[in-house]
């Protein structure tokens, strides 16, 4: 099973777990409550930051807004980093700046649904931290007025929302990320964007949150259609801690590949030195092919909060 360079460790080892792992089941997927939970106390503490993110198109190229001149601020309505404290302090009144944006924008979505995202030996699985990821996306979307789309694939694109402004999508997006009939199957993130190639608007960010394991090569070109084509493309490299690191003298445990569901007893002290260097090759290639794509991508672990990893992400590129 190890005998791929290329991408040997994908068949072994994704159900490995030390500690805290447990077995994926559909039926222990994370429910409505939870996720709406979830989201209400790991991330709308720091939804604000984001809202602003997506307002000021800080994400984007550069041609969303332009500068339409000044207005007296309003206190508790307008957003206080809008002042424009040159113009005031020469008024002796407070004025912020105004834009006009060239036409509605649409943010899209795209969450890997495959089997190795059933995995996780910390206190989510892969596919419950996405869900997270997705859900408050969705939401500060939504809040600051643009259009949000949906969409979860595995075989294919298994379901896909429309773009839209109304508020009972992130409700339906919500229902959709707990349904375990949306789960399981390989990883064809192929097939999924030239769906969107063709569905979506050039106005438009996609992002793609995914652990990018066991995608394959064909993606790569499609990859680079989309990013021509959209405003923005933004790549969530969702991992596991054992995704890319195994535990030192475990000895023999047996583990299975997650798309195919064949088991086999490693001896994971023989096999450790060189899974972590394929895993490591196999991530740099996802990010190298991202980057020459002209798309935005970071990684993520399932244990640390993802909003402050997106700031960090902006603070250091040159988009922002």
């Amino acid at each position: 099973m190890i005998e791929k360079e290329n991408h040997g460790f994908l068949e072994v080892l994704k159900s490995l777990g030390a500690g805290k792992y447990r077995e994926p089941k559909y039926k222990d997927l994370i429910n409505l409550k939870q996720l709406m939970n979830e989201i209400d106390i790991d991330v709308k503490k720091l939804i604000e930051t984001f809202r602003f993110l997506l307002k000021y198109r800080i994400l984007f190229k550069g041609t969303g807004i332009e500068f339409a001149g000044l207005r007296e601020y309003v206190p508790g309505q307008d957003d206080a980093t809008r002042i424009d404290w040159k113009a005031s302090l020469r008024s002796k009144t407070l004025y912020v700046k105004q834009y006009e944006e060239e036409r509605d924008l649409d943010v899209y979505v795209l969450v890997d649904a495959s089997s190795s995202m059933l995995f996780g030996t910390q206190n989510k699985l892969k596919s419950e931290y996405a869900a997270v990821i997705a859900g408050a996306v969705t939401f500060a979307g939504i809040d600051t007025g643009d259009n949000v789309g949906f969409g979860m694939f595995n075989n294919g694109m298994k379901v896909s929302l429309e773009p839209t402004k109304d508020t009972s999508q992130y409700y339906k997006v919500l229902k959709m990320l707990v349904n375990p009939m949306f789960y399981g199957g390989i990883c064809d993130l192929n097939s999924a964007l030239l769906y969107l190639l063709n569905t979506l608007s050039d106005r438009s960010i996609l992002f793609i949150i995914s652990d990018f394991i066991g995608i394959g090569e064909e993606w790569k070109d499609a990859l680079k259609m989309v990013c021509g084509k959209l405003d923005r493309v933004l790549g969530i490299m969702v991992r596991d801690i054992r995704d890319e690191k195994l535990p030192k003298g475990t000895g023999y445990i047996r583990v299975a590949d997650p798309f195919t569901g064949k088991v086999k007893s490693v001896d994971l002290d023989k096999v450790r030195i060189r899974f972590e260097r394929l895993a490591k090759e196999q991530e740099q290639m996802v990010i190298n092919e991202f980057q020459s794509s002209k798309a935005g991508i970071f990684k993520v672990y399932t244990t640390e909060p993802f909003v402050k990893q997106l700031i960090k992400y902006i603070e250091l590129s040159e988009v922002y």
